[in-house]
């Protein structure tokens, strides 16, 4: 007698069994965009920037800032008894300025050019030998009862731009396999078209983080944006052997600029458990830096926002960012915009297929970049 035993190994070697699949398609590869999603989406720097003029690959915005209240000497020494003083750049300053070399105060009587006339150690002060390149910061103002009005330089609006850059991923599917019936796909072209927006936004936020320098394109060249490293240029820290007085080092630099106290940090998962660790519980009472309630359940910390005396600064684990960069942004101050957005297009096919492409153009937009700063050679 014949008796039925266990099937082949393959669902249909028997010809007979019934395969038992599921009706949904699962994706571990990781398709998040924090960088993206945290400063506005794709075209959330329209807002804030607020352009006008419709549309061009190149996008500009105005800038501007107060005029500077620290200066140097040129390779000049200044001696005790002197009263002309020659700085890098003169029209910084005007007839009543009240300025400081080392411990000494200095009264500006009259400006030429790059020479100033001085009166020594006023305000309480000793006349002293200045060496060459000294700062010279201004650090009042003490003007003459009924003198005239005297003329003084002042910072023109500046602009910064960046251009578009074009993201394409084509989708091509034979005739044949777009009618067959499938397991967790209705429609595979659709299907594979809005895969391919996941996989594009995650360039997208890569190029942002780690190219520094943009092109302006040409018939042989691609048209490419400037990232983050390009635009960050004042306040970079160096980050070696990460700690905690380094990210408040950088953080200061954003405050002592004149940029916001509510930041957001970007930081790669090896050094968000770096800086975990600043503050966990280091297994003793004489260790701990830290204290947060405790649970009979939970152990452990996740720490979403740091507060140090310059600003509090929201953490955004980003898997894209490089271990090697932290970039400290004010979100008000950068975004993304969208020139065209992602879109699905036919393609004219010659074969038994279809053919269409995903397509969509974009920019990275960074005004005031002393309001960000950017941490480097993190280790």
């Amino acid at each position: 007698m014949t008796v039925q035993d266990y099937p082949a190994t393959t669902y249909n070697d028997t010809g007979a069994e019934v395969r038992v699949i599921t009706d949904l398609v699962s994706l571990i590869d990781p398709s998040d965009t924090p960088l993206v999603n945290a400063l506005g989406g794709l075209d959330g720097a329209s807002g804030k920037f607020r352009f006008t003029g419709g549309k061009s690959t190149v996008v500009e915005w105005l800038e501007d800032s107060l005029i500077a209240i620290a200066d140097t000497m040129t390779a000049i020494s200044i001696t005790s008894d002197s009263v002309s003083l020659v700085v890098t750049d003169g029209s910084l300053y005007e007839v009543g300025h009240v300025i400081q070399i080392e411990s000494e105060h200095l009264w500006v009587s009259a400006v030429s050019t790059n020479t100033l006339t001085v009166s020594r150690g006023q305000f309480g002060s000793t006349a002293a030998t200045h060496t060459s390149s000294s700062v010279i910061t201004m650090v009042g103002m003490a003007r003459l009862e009924g003198a005239e009005s005297a003329t003084m330089g002042f910072n023109p609006l500046t602009t910064n731009s960046n251009w578009s850059q074009i993201f394409h991923r084509e989708v091509h599917v034979t005739r044949t396999e777009q009618q067959m019936s499938k397991y967790g796909i209705a429609d595979t072209m659709a299907y594979h078209a809005d895969k391919a927006v996941p996989e594009l936004m995650r360039l997208i936020e890569r190029h942002a983080l780690i190219v520094k320098t943009g092109q302006i394109g040409s018939v042989s060249t691609p048209r490419a944006m400037k990232g983050l490293p390009g635009f960050i240029t004042t306040n970079l820290v160096s980050g070696a052997t990460l700690a905690q007085s380094q990210f408040e080092t950088a953080v200061m630099s954003i405050y002592k600029a004149g940029g916001s106290a509510q930041l957001m940090a970007f930081v790669a998962p090896e050094n968000k458990q770096k800086i975990k660790n600043w503050y966990d519980y280091g297994g003793t009472a004489s260790t701990s830096v830290f204290r947060v309630d405790r649970t009979e359940t939970t152990v452990g910390m996740d720490i979403e926002n740091i507060v140090t005396p310059f600003g509090k600064v929201a953490l955004v684990m980003d898997r894209w960012c490089p271990t090697g960069t932290i970039p400290i942004l004010d979100p008000n101050n950068v975004g993304f915009m969208t020139y065209y957005p992602f879109t699905q297009k036919p393609l004219a096919v010659t074969g038994d297929y279809e053919h269409a492409e995903v397509v969509g153009e974009f920019t990275l937009c960074l005004r005031q970049q002393k309001s960000h700063a950017l941490l480097t050679a993190v280790s």
